[in-house]
């Protein structure tokens, strides 16, 4: 581990260079809210919204949000910490 250290620093001053890896990894991955793309504060909605039917063992309604989600092009990974996002590539 530490004989990679070297490396990412180089790899970091030569993408700045480049001007790349600038965007903190977070971001980078949750996207730039855009015209026509849904924003981060509505996601954030529809998974509390999803929280609530799972909690109510709505467990078909809590599915329909994922879908709906997924269908604009916003990725849930649930895990023991909560559910995190973030935008599908395109």
């Amino acid at each position: 581990m530490a004989q990679a250290a070297p490396y990412a620093a180089e790899l970091k001053r030569l993408a700045n260079v480049l001007g790349l890896l600038q965007q903190d990894p977070d971001a980078f991955l949750k996207g730039a809210d855009k015209e026509g793309m849904i924003s981060a504060e509505e996601i954030q909605a529809q998974i509390e919204a999803r929280n609530q039917a799972r909690q109510q063992k709505d467990f078909a309604g809590a599915d329909e949000i994922r879908q709906a989600l997924l269908a604009q092009g916003v990725v849930l990974k649930d895990s023991r910490e909560g559910t995190t996002w973030y935008r599908e590539s395109e």
